[in-house]
């Protein structure tokens, strides 16, 4: 025998499936990349060289002295020339005026 199923009662009726929400997983994947940032700079030394010239002017100073000697006779019999004497200078026993 059949048994009858009365409208308001659900239990005989196939089930329909009870969905629940997703559940949601994150996985995070992580890569590494390096970027070079090349900041060039450069340094020039420049050397520099002054020549001075200097300008001189040596000069240079002599002096001359210049003598004369002038034998003056007053009569006298001798010459000093004559025996090898020097002017103006006395011999022994000689007065002076």
């Amino acid at each position: 025998m059949r048994r009858h199923r009365h409208p308001w009662c659900r239990c005989h009726r196939p089930k329909s499936p009870i969905v629940y929400p997703v559940k949601e997983n994150v996985v995070l994947h992580c890569t590494e990349e390096t970027v070079q940032h090349v900041h060039p700079s450069h340094t020039t030394i420049k050397h520099h060289h002054v020549v001075k010239n200097e300008h001189v002017y040596p000069h240079t100073t002599s002096v001359e002295n210049s003598t004369e000697s002038v034998d003056i006779n007053k009569g006298n019999t001798f010459s000093p020339q004559s025996r090898n004497d020097v002017a103006g200078a006395m011999y022994p026993g000689m007065k002076k005026d």
